[in-house]
């Protein structure tokens, strides 16, 4: 069951699990996993703001964030570090 979960809160889990200050936020752009890690999170709990979210990493257009979903799902499916961080950002979420 997915809990109504907002962009701020995936953002402060990748935050936690990373060691980032949440106002150093915009680091998350910078790292590729935590960004591939955002992209996922926000399809899976459907976030309607995430176009804000886009705006506010400095990601310019749709087509790259559909480029950015894509490199996401090849990067769980055959990296297993990645996958470990992605679930371990899960349980923070749920919790």
């Amino acid at each position: 069951m997915l809990k109504n979960i907002d962009y701020d809160k995936i953002i402060e889990a990748i935050c936690y699990v990373k060691g980032i200050k949440r106002h150093e936020s915009l680091k998350i752009s910078k790292d590729r996993e935590c960004k591939y890690i955002l992209f996922l999170l926000l399809k899976k709990y459907k976030c309607g703001d995430a176009e804000s979210v886009y705006k506010k990493f400095l990601i310019s257009s749709k087509r790259a964030v559909n480029y950015g979903l894509k490199k996401a799902e090849e990067q769980f499916f055959i990296n297993k570090e990645f996958r470990e961080m992605y679930f371990e950002i899960e349980n923070v979420l749920k919790e």
